[in-house]
């Protein structure tokens, strides 16, 4: 998605209307009619205060905008930084498929905690057998999950300690498993 769509995605979940999210950062409704259009893009000072004011992390609209090419560079930096290892599998269909794990990025565990309760969330909405009550049961435990990485991590149930993952890091690029460009 792009920064417009994540801006008017997030706004609209938070039932703020352009004019609402204009007070709260002090622009005008125009601003963010033409933020959300693609008219105007957004400062790093301004996408930072509409960051704040949608209660999600910056980057969550300051680098939602990207291609296959650079996601898979931007994979690559992850791989490279946090001991990242592939491997093959075969999913449940029995498809040939290439997986990535991490070895030092730690905070990824929440991630996988997170995915398994939304992917328990999907098998008690197929068992749904109201069609549209289905339907709005899917969506919602789409946006929820969507809403649960929007924030991270302040979306995790007890404080993280982000000074235990910054101290781990630091030691690994003492070591040199962490290469910096």
């Amino acid at each position: 998605m792009t920064v417009r769509e994540n801006i008017r995605r997030i706004r609209q979940e938070r039932n703020l209307t352009q004019r609402q999210l204009g007070e709260m950062v002090g622009a005008s409704e125009a601003y963010i009619r033409a933020y959300e259009s693609g008219r105007r893009n957004p400062k790093p000072s301004s996408l930072e205060k509409i960051a704040d004011a949608l209660s999600v992390n910056p980057e969550v609209l300051a680098n939602s905008d990207f291609d296959g090419i650079k996601a898979i560079h931007r994979l690559f930096q992850i791989f490279r930084q946090y001991d990242g290892q592939l491997f093959e599998y075969q999913d449940k269909d029995g498809n040939d498929m290439v997986g990535i794990s991490f070895g030092t990025l730690s905070l990824m565990n929440s991630w996988l905690d997170r995915y398994n309760q939304y992917m328990e969330e999907v098998e008690e909405c197929n068992k749904i057998k109201d069609v549209k009550k289905r339907g709005e049961a899917l969506l919602k435990a789409e946006a929820d999950f969507n809403l649960w990485m929007d924030i991270y991590p302040e979306s995790e149930p007890f404080p993280m300690n982000l000074q235990i993952q910054k101290t781990h890091d630091e030691f690994m690029d003492k070591m040199g498993f962490n290469p910096k460009e």
